[in-house]
């Protein structure tokens, strides 16, 4: 749910060929963040791991920018080591080993071989242990703090699904984002000339997924920016017209929206389903007495899916289950498919009264040519996750604005 490390770290055996090892003495303060000193020391280390995983050139211009996000992470780090103290958070070695271990099975390496490639880049192992476990500290944290208490209602989940299916017919885009966020215009500032200096290194081979697993503040940095296939409308407004004009394997220049700089690369498109011809459809009819409307409109907002809907109907007294079968849309009458406009896979429509009869249709699945809507379990993750990251988000902003931070000019 936040920016892994594991993930963006899984890199390191890109090789760029080794930098000078760094001295640490003589080193300068870069910030005081509560009475604590972050050296200039730590920004270069930090800065330097920041471009061996991303894969970028070092250039001066890359070095600056690498320095400005790494001083923004040790600041960011250290208001949540500190926070998590306060609520006696602790994280072992062994905790921090595990997460090393993983990073060098993925690099095909253990340990020792981690820590060697590291410092001939001049890199030590404990700037990695940091964020380590910074990161770990803060998602214990979070996910004590809020975990338990976030909730996604049925209603939330079913409007999404319909917010998803209504959109099948439009343009669907697969697409990867870098996101730098900004309060103020000269963060803006900041952040835009960040994002071109970005972009020239991926215009000179710096994959995106690793430097978006480095460099993005969204939720998706943890999987290489990846954001899945979207329907236009479900981008902000400021990318529209932007995912509208780019092909396949295109990169876009840096996007402002009202929360900061984006850039996104169209991986794949595709149009959306042509509405209601290839569409196909599985349906199920469950009526009963006008007298039960109570316990209809009972079931009506419960039914998730079409596997225990029979038991459900027979506790109702005189309800009764028709299976309509599976058919294309195009072949439904009008009213029917009036009726399951819009609603998702595993959910009912509204419930009409027909003489002393009162129905309403469940939706058991839909496919379509601009693909499947996502089940219940699915989008309960994806609206959580978006939960927990707007939370966590939150509250650093607030240990931010609460905290004393200064810092010196990268």
């Amino acid at each position: 749910q936040f920016k892994q490390v594991s993930a963006a770290l899984a890199v390191l055996a890109v090789a760029l060929g080794a930098a000078p090892a760094v001295a640490q003495n003589a080193e300068g303060v870069a910030a005081v963040v509560n009475d604590h000193v972050i050296s200039t020391f730590d920004v270069r280390q930090r800065a330097s791991l920041l471009i061996i995983s991303a894969g970028i050139e070092r250039t001066p211009e890359m070095e600056q920018r690498a320095r400005q996000q790494a001083l923004r992470d040790l600041v960011d780090e250290r208001l949540q080591m500190e926070e998590a103290a306060h609520f006696d958070i602790t994280v072992t070695p062994d905790s921090i080993n595990r997460r090393l271990l993983d990073i060098a099975r993925q690099n095909q390496t253990d340990l020792d071989g981690l820590a060697a490639s590291l410092a001939r880049d001049g890199i030590s192992i404990n700037t990695l242990r940091g964020q380590i476990e910074a990161d770990i500290a803060w998602q214990r944290l979070i996910s004590g703090l809020y975990g338990s208490r976030v909730r996604v209602s049925d209603v939330e989940i079913r409007e999404t699904q319909q917010r998803i299916a209504a959109n099948a017919t439009r343009p669907q885009y697969q697409i990867s984002e870098i996101f730098l966020p900004a309060e103020n215009e000269q963060e803006f500032t900041e952040m835009e000339q960040g994002a071109m200096r970005l972009l020239e290194q991926m215009q000179r081979g710096a994959p995106f997924p690793l430097v978006a697993r480095q460099f993005s503040q969204s939720a998706s940095a943890a999987a290489g920016g990846d954001i899945g296939w979207i329907a236009a409308p479900e981008l902000a407004p400021e990318l529209q017209p932007v995912a509208e004009r780019l092909q396949r394997g295109q990169v876009s220049l840096p996007v402002r929206t009202p929360t900061g700089v984006y850039i996104i690369a169209m991986r794949d498109r595709r149009a959306g389903a042509d509405a209601g011809t290839t569409s196909i459809v599985s349906l199920q009819q469950v009526s009963a007495p006008a007298t039960r409307q109570n316990a209809m409109e009972r079931l009506q907002r419960r039914v998730e899916n079409c596997a225990s809907l029979d038991n459900s109907v027979n506790s109702i007294p005189g309800a009764t289950l028709a299976d309509l079968g599976q058919t294309q849309e195009t072949e439904l009458s009008s009213s029917i498919r009036d009726r399951i406009n819009g609603v998702a896979n595993g959910h009912a429509s509204s419930i009409i009264t027909s003489g002393d009869q009162i129905n309403f249709i469940v939706v058991c699945g839909r496919e379509t040519g601009g693909g499947g809507i996502p089940d219940r379990d699915e989008v309960e993750s994806r609206l959580r996750e978006q939960e927990l990251t707007m939370l966590s988000d939150r509250y650093l902003r607030n240990l931010r604005r609460e905290a004393t931070i200064i810092t010196r000019s990268q």
